[in-house]
C-alpha cells in the first residue's frame, strides 16, 4: 500500500485489473500448480511432524521502511513454503476499502494481462505487472510495460520518488531487427517450441520462413494473447464481479456461460469441459495436516448452499460441482464432488441459516464471538453426525488446561486454525454469491435478502483468526461458557470441557514413554538437523538474516 501511495499521481491512476476467470485452455497448468502446492504442504509436514516454531518478537526488526521491490534470481526456502491462501482476495479487499484506489479495482472475466494490454493499446500509458507475457503484447505506439521488481525508491534528487525501467514492444522489435519476421511473439514461439536460448530463438526467427506465421501451431500460440469475451459485454455483470474474490468470480462466470450440455465453452469456441467435470471450484490451498480430515469438510454445507443460490442465475441447472482442495499424484487429478441442492432445499437452508445466526447473535454475550461460535458449531454438529470427537472440543479443552506448547504450534493446532479460516471463507463465498445474485436477478426469495443482511458483519480477511491469536480466542470462548450456548442451539447434551481435559491428561500419561522418545527425537532434530521453514512466511526473515550473513556478498537480487 505504501508504494501505491507513492504512485498516487493523476497521470498513472487509471485501472487495477485482477484475474477473474482462467480459460479452459489453462486447465492442465492449473492442476499442475495445485499438485505442486499440495506436495509442498505434505513435504513440510513430513520434515517437521511436531509442528512449527512461533515467530520471534524481533522478526521484523531488519525490515526497513521504504524498501524497494526486489526480484530474486535464485531459489530460496520461500519457494517451498505454502503460498498465503488468501493473499489476492485480501489485497482486493484492502484496496476496495481505500477511497482513492477502490474505484480503480476491476476483477475481469478473463486474465488480467490481456485486459491491461487492451487498455494501454487503446489509451496509451504504462502497464505495471509481474507477468513477462506482456512483453509479447502489442501495446501500441504509446504503450510500455514495467515490472514490479524493477521499481526502486530513489532519493538521489533530494525528492523521494519511484523510478523504474520501461520496455516498448515496438522498440524491442526495432532494436533486434525482428519486426518483419513476426517480432517478439515469433521469438517466444521459437524459444518455447524448440527450447532455445533467447539469442538462439532470435536468430532462428530471423533465418526462418514466413510460413511459420500462418501455421496452426503459431496461430494457436497467438490465441492465448487475445481477449476472450467469455461473457457478453454486460455492464451489470462487470459491476457485479468488479471486486469479487477471483475464485468466486470464476465460479460465477462458469455458471453464467454454462451450456445446456453441461460444459463450459472453450476459448476456441469449441465445447470443452473444464476437466473431467463441468462446474469446478478451486478452493485456497490451506496450511493443514494432510493426515487429518480436510479442513474444508466441516463447512461444506455452507458452500453447497452458496452454489445452490448461484444456480438461480443459470439457464441450465447443475446438480453437482467439483471442489479442488489439494491433489495427490495418485488421484488422477480428480476433485471432490458436492451435490448442489435444488431450489426448494436451497431456500430451506437459507432460512435455517439465517435463523441460526439470529439466535446466536441474540444469545452471545459478546458480538465479536459470533463467527467463531458459528464455525465451532459447524464442527460440533458435523462431528456429532459422523460420530467423531469434535476437534473444537479438543482444542477448547486444551485451551482451558493451557496444554498448548509455549514455543511451537502443533499440527493439530495448525490444522484447527485452518478449519476455522475455511469456515470463514465458506461464509465469504456465500456472502459474495448472494451479492451477485441480488445484483443480477429480480424476484428473489425474501430469505435470500434476510441471509445477506445476516452476513453483513462478517469480518474482513485481515480480521480472521490466525495462529497468533487463536489460543487466546479459544481460552476466552471456553471461560465464558459459550460452548454451552452452541450445544443448546444444536439440541445436544452440554459438553464438560474439564472432563474432556482430564480424559486427555489420562491418555497422555499412558503415552508418556512414547512422548518422551518423541521429545528426544525432536530435540535431536532441532539440534543436529536443519529445521523445515516456519509456516509463518515472515519467520524466514530472521532465519535468512542469520544464515546469509557470512555469504551475503554472494547473494543476487535485481
Amino acid at each position: 500500500m505504501l508504494h501505491l501511495v507513492r504512485l498516487d499521481t493523476k497521470p498513472v491512476r487509471r485501472k487495477i485489473y485482477f484475474d477473474g476467470y482462467l480459460p479452459p485452455s489453462k486447465w492442465e497448468i492449473r492442476l499442475e500448480r495445485l499438485l505442486e502446492q499440495s506436495q509442498n504442504i505434505r513435504i513440510l509436514v513430513a520434515l517437521d511432524p511436531f509442528g512449527t516454531t512461533k515467530s520471534r518478537d524481533d522478526v521484523f526488526d531488519s525490515v526497513k521502511p521504504g524498501i524497494a521491490f526486489t526480484h530474486s534470481t535464485g531459489r530460496s526456502t520461500a519457494d517451498k513454503l505454502p503460498k498465503p491462501p488468501f493473499l489476492v482476495p485480501a489485497v482486493i479487499e484492502a484496496l476496495t476499502a481505500c477511497e482513492d484506489w477502490g474505484p480503480l479495482i476491476q476483477v475481469v472475466p478473463g486474465e488480467a494481462d490481456i485486459f491491461c494490454a487492451r487498455d494501454v493499446r487503446q489509451n496509451g500509458g504504462i502497464v505495471l505487472t509481474n507477468d513477462s507475457d506482456l512483453l509479447v503484447q502489442d501495446l501500441g505506439s504509446d504503450g510500455r510495460v514495467s515490472f514490479f521488481w524493477n521499481i526502486a525508491y530513489d532519493r538521489s534528487s533530494g525528492i523521494p520518488a519511484l523510478s523504474t525501467s520501461t520496455f516498448s514492444f515496438h522498440g524491442i522489435n526495432d532494436q533486434l531487427g525482428i519486426k518483419e519476421v513476426g517480432g517478439l511473439p515469433r521469438v517466444v514461439f521459437e524459444r518455447t517450441n524448440s527450447r532455445l536460448w533467447f539469442e538462439e530463438a532470435v536468430e532462428k526467427a530471423k533465418n526462418g520462413t514466413q510460413e511459420i506465421l500462418t501455421s496452426l501451431d503459431y496461430l494457436s500460440f497467438m490465441k492465448e494473447y487475445e481477449v476472450d469475451e467469455c461473457i457478453p459485454a454486460d455492464r451489470r455483470v462487470l459491476d457485479a464481479i468488479a471486486t469479487l474474490d477471483p475464485r468466486i468470480s470464476e465460479i460465477v462466470i462458469q455458471t453464467l456461460v454454462m451450456k445446456e450440455t453441461g460444459l463450459v465453452p472453450d476459448a476456441t469456441r469449441k465445447p470443452a469441459s473444464r476437466g473431467p467435470e463441468a462446474l469446478s471450484m478451486f478452493l485456497p490451498v490451506m496450511i493443514e495436516n494432510r493426515v487429518s480430515r480436510s479442513c474444508w469438510t466441516a463447512s461444506a454445507s455452507i458452500r453447497e448452499t452458496a452454489y445452490g443460490i448461484l444456480q438461480s442465475l443459470s439457464p441450465h441447472r447443475s446438480e453437482k460441482i467439483v471442489e479442488y482442495r489439494t491433489l495427490e499424484p495418485s488421484s488422477g487429478h480428480s476433485g471432490r464432488q458436492l451435490g448442489i441442492p435444488g431450489p426448494v432445499e436451497t431456500i430451506e437452508r437459507c432460512t435455517q441459516l439465517a435463523t441460526t445466526l439470529k439466535e446466536l447473535r441474540e444469545r452471545l454475550a459478546s458480538p465479536e464471538t459470533l463467527w467463531l461460535a458459528f464455525a465451532i458449531m459447524e464442527d460440533v454438529e458435523s462431528s456429532a453426525s459422523d460420530e467423531r470427537i469434535s476437534m473444537s472440543v479438543t482444542m477448547l479443552s486444551q485451551a482451558t488446561s493451557a496444554s498448548e506448547d509455549a514455543y511451537d504450534y502443533s499440527w493439530d493446532f495448525i490444522h484447527y486454525t485452518a478449519q476455522i479460516q475455511a469456515s470463514y471463507y465458506s461464509l465469504r463465498i456465500l456472502k459474495q454469491i448472494l451479492g451477485v445474485v441480488v445484483a443480477l436477478k429480480q424476484d428473489l426469495p425474501e430469505t435470500f435478502t434476510e441471509l445477506r443482511e445476516s452476513l453483513i458483519s462478517l469480518p474482513t480477511i485481515a480480521e480472521w483468526p490466525t495462529f497468533e491469536d487463536m489460543s487466546g480466542l479459544l481460552s476466552d470462548f471456553a471461560s465464558r461458557g459459550t460452548l454451552t450456548t452452541v450445544t443448546d442451539i444444536l439440541g445436544i447434551p452440554p459438553i464438560n470441557l474439564a472432563e474432556v481435559a482430564a480424559e486427555g491428561t489420562k491418555s497422555k500419561k499412558k503415552k508418556k514413554k512414547r512422548n518422551q522418545k518423541q521429545d528426544v527425537l525432536r530435540d535431536t532434530v532441532r539440534r543436529n538437523g536443519k529445521r523445515s521453514p516456519s509456516l509463518n512466511p515472515f519467520a524466514m526473515l530472521s532465519q535468512a538474516s542469520q544464515e546469509s550473513q557470512p555469504a551475503s556478498e554472494n547473494s543476487r537480487t535485481s
